[in-house]
């Protein structure tokens, strides 16, 4: 079906579109990259301000929106599209935009996955070499491993996640300028940092000061992931038995789960399911960057399989807005939004990896949160504690540490506090203790 009518009104719509102010990213883009740019993430993490903050820099450097084209492919003019259509999108860009043929088109295409065999089309105006070519989507199909085989070798991959705590206090106009006149400011910044923790760090929702359309837009921002990015995506029919199970997940953040436990949870509620078909929600889910299920360390791939995972969310404003009570779990939102940074850290560097550690078969078994590996080797040890005084600090969770450390090799050992900063010697082990303001801001 001809779609000229429909890239007419998207390109022009583009053509005349002004590009929003917005708060810079830390994550860098080549601008002239000898490869596509493939750029992924979870549904509201910033995607297409990322592409917007792109084209800023292009501007300012002189090219013209004639050699520019953005295309959002979530348009309601551009659905059900094929690879075919592409060729009539380019068709209309040039006829409407005076290209300077001795400069390079920048194709920045968002959501591109929507766009059927868009990855041969890709890989074809890539190879002709007169375009740089970006490409952004709500799935880690389009990364690595997963993206298409025609695109293999031609492609570099960069993750995008909510604000980093960094990003956030820009967000909110806080500088810290010197580590000295931080001590000045640390009531307001820890003010932000309980907000950051409460209500998660997805851009727009960071630029909301109002507590209830936070709430809002974030059970909003579920609908959305639910309906477009799980059940369209992958043709779930069973919806209740997927809502029953996301929110048995989201209940137990930061805990740990069994797809045994999962399926008797849903099937008391009289929804009929599988247990392979809740494994296939969590493998979904975590392609779309929404949960993260997180092994138990052991050189055993069957053991990592077999026990139960740790279950992490990207967000912990999905958590708080659709259980509100959530908002006293300081610690276990703290744990999730540790694990959040240090998952993003593995997606950055493919030789780390995070687990967690534990001791089965006895009564009180000891624990740790984070085993942090690089390489064949355990760089780190990490608990996480809502806690402001070494008194309130559980001493099980310090024997946990010494366990963990004597049987991994590991001596860095660290506590991610409140506010709490401190090294100490237990049990003939250094133990760092390190406010969690502190470890995001990487001080």
């Amino acid at each position: 079906m001809k779609r000229e009518k429909d890239f007419e009104f998207v390109i022009s719509e583009w053509k005349t579109f002004e590009v929003p102010p917005l708060i810079e990213r830390e994550i860098e883009i080549p601008e002239s990259p000898s490869s596509i740019v493939c750029i992924a993430g979870g549904r509201q993490v910033g995607k297409t301000y990322r592409m917007f903050q792109l084209i800023k820099e292009l501007l300012r450097k002189g090219f013209t929106r004639d050699n520019i084209l953005y295309i959002n492919f979530e348009h309601e003019r551009l659905r059900n599209l094929d690879a075919n259509n592409l060729e009539e999108m380019m068709k209309v860009f040039y006829k409407l935009s005076n290209v300077d043929e001795s400069k390079p088109i920048y194709l920045l295409l968002d959501e591109v996955q929507l766009v059927k065999d868009w990855d041969k089309w890709v890989r074809r105006m890539f190879d002709s070499g007169n375009f740089k070519i970006y490409i952004t989507g709500s799935s880690s199909k389009i990364l690595g491993e997963k993206i298409p085989k025609s695109l293999r070798g031609r492609s570099i991959d960069f993750i995008l996640f909510p604000f980093a705590f960094t990003e956030f206090l820009k967000a909110k106009r806080f500088k810290i300028e010197k580590f000295e006149l931080l001590l000045e400011k640390r009531g307001k910044l820890l003010k932000i940092l309980e907000e950051f923790v409460t209500y998660g760090s997805y851009p727009k929702i960071s630029l909301i000061e109002d507590q209830k359309e936070k709430a809002r837009l974030l059970i909003s921002y579920y609908r959305t992931v639910f309906y477009k990015d799980l059940v369209d995506n992958y043709g779930i029919e069973n919806t209740s038995a997927l809502d029953a199970f996301l929110k048995y997940a989201l209940a137990n953040f930061s805990k740990y789960i069994s797809i045994s436990k999962a399926y008797n949870y849903v099937k008391s509620l009289g929804i009929k399911s599988s247990k392979q078909t809740l494994i296939d929600y969590l493998n979904f889910s975590n392609e779309i960057f929404f949960l993260f299920p997180m092994e138990i360390f052991s050189p055993s791939i069957k053991a990592r399989k077999q026990y139960p995972k740790k279950i992490y969310v990207l967000d912990n404003g999905i958590i708080t807005s659709l259980f509100p009570e959530n908002k006293e779990s300081w610690g276990r939102l703290m744990e999730n939004l540790v694990a959040r940074n240090l998952i993003k850290e593995t997606y950055e560097l493919p030789s780390l990896k995070v687990y967690y550690w534990k001791e089965y078969g006895k009564q009180e078994g000891k624990e740790v949160d984070f085993v942090v590996k690089e390489g064949l080797k355990v760089k780190q040890l990490i608990q996480v504690t809502y806690a402001s005084g070494l008194d309130e600090i559980e001493k099980r969770e310090l024997r946990s540490l010494v366990k963990a450390s004597n049987l991994l090799n590991c001596k860095d050992l660290l506590v991610i506090t409140w506010d709490y900063e401190d090294e100490v010697e237990f049990k003939g082990k250094k133990v760092k203790f390190m406010p969690l303001w502190k470890w995001l801001l990487k001080l």
